[in-house]
């Protein structure tokens, strides 16, 4: 017998209960975020050297504050970067997090990077107007990464693909950096009152929004950022942004403490909408 469509409903509503988990809860083992420094990997037409290498790092938490460890590999271009095999059999791994460009396996990722590029279709020629316009417009890359607590388990274990872009520039973009978050003005030290709505600040580090060239003129980048904690407490904005030039906005979250006391810990992550990224966090007591 085919289920009727009040039993289908029922169950999609229960599935939207309160057991979902919110994407700023922390119930599992969760990347909020994974930084790479320098935030773009940029090839300098004038420099006589490739660039240094890249690095990357990983906002990587668990409910219990257990330790997360984090591979990384650089997903190849014959195959598709989301299939679940980068890491795996279509990527290269990045011992340490380290992308080199001295490394001849991820030269020959780049090598099919540009090739991908190429409109023609034909060897890559480093002088073909159109490769040049599209390595001054950026490239895709693709970084596969898996977290795991060493248990085994589904919720012990995240899988991803981290976008980083390859481009002609003498100077690469520069990851967001977050100075504070502040409670009714002042830093973030608790304790918090139970059961209150409060609302949260970020502050970021002079020069953190950068000035950077658009097709229409110069821009101010427009930071925005996500919120996230441990606890019974509810993040009431997930996301907020800054107001930057003529585009309006707000940066602060609010928070609803949990009813009874406890130890809770909130991570802020900026990114700058062009692949920079910088977080910070901050433990705190809720009660007394």
């Amino acid at each position: 017998m085919r289920p009727s469509l009040f039993v289908l409903l029922a169950a999609l509503v229960a599935a939207c209960g309160p057991d979902l988990e919110l994407q700023s809860e922390i119930r599992r083992v969760r990347v909020l975020a994974i930084r790479a420094e320098p935030a773009e990997l940029v090839l300098d037409p004038n420099a006589p050297t490739l660039p240094g290498p890249m690095t990357f790092d990983a906002l990587a938490v668990a409910a219990d504050a257990r330790p997360v460890t984090v591979s990384y590999a650089l997903c190849r271009f014959t195959g598709n970067p989301y299939d679940g095999r980068c890491p795996g059999d279509n990527g290269v791994p990045l011992p340490e997090g380290v992308l080199s460009l001295q490394d001849p396996n991820v030269q020959a990722v780049l090598s099919e990077a540009l090739q991908a590029a190429n409109p023609g279709g034909g060897p890559v020629d480093p002088n073909d107007p159109a490769l040049l316009a599209a390595l001054q417009e950026g490239i895709p890359l693709f970084v596969g990464y898996e977290a795991t607590d060493g248990t085994g388990t589904p919720e012990g274990t995240e899988r991803g693909v981290r976008r980083v872009t390859l481009r002609a520039a003498a100077a690469p973009n520069q990851n967001p950096e977050m100075a504070d978050v502040l409670w009714e003005g002042a830093p973030l030290v608790g304790p918090l009152p139970v059961g209150t709505e409060v609302t949260f600040r970020p502050v970021l580090a002079e020069g953190s929004a950068e000035v950077y060239e658009a097709e229409d003129g110069p821009r101010t980048e427009q930071v925005f950022y996500s919120w996230f904690a441990t606890g019974d407490g509810e993040v009431k904005e997930f996301r907020s942004i800054e107001s930057v030039d003529d585009k309006p906005g707000d940066p602060t979250s609010k928070y609803e403490t949990p009813a009874a006391p406890q130890r809770v810990t909130f991570w802020v992550v900026a990114r700058d909408g062009r692949g920079g990224v910088g977080w910070l966090s901050r433990t705190v007591d809720v009660g007394p």
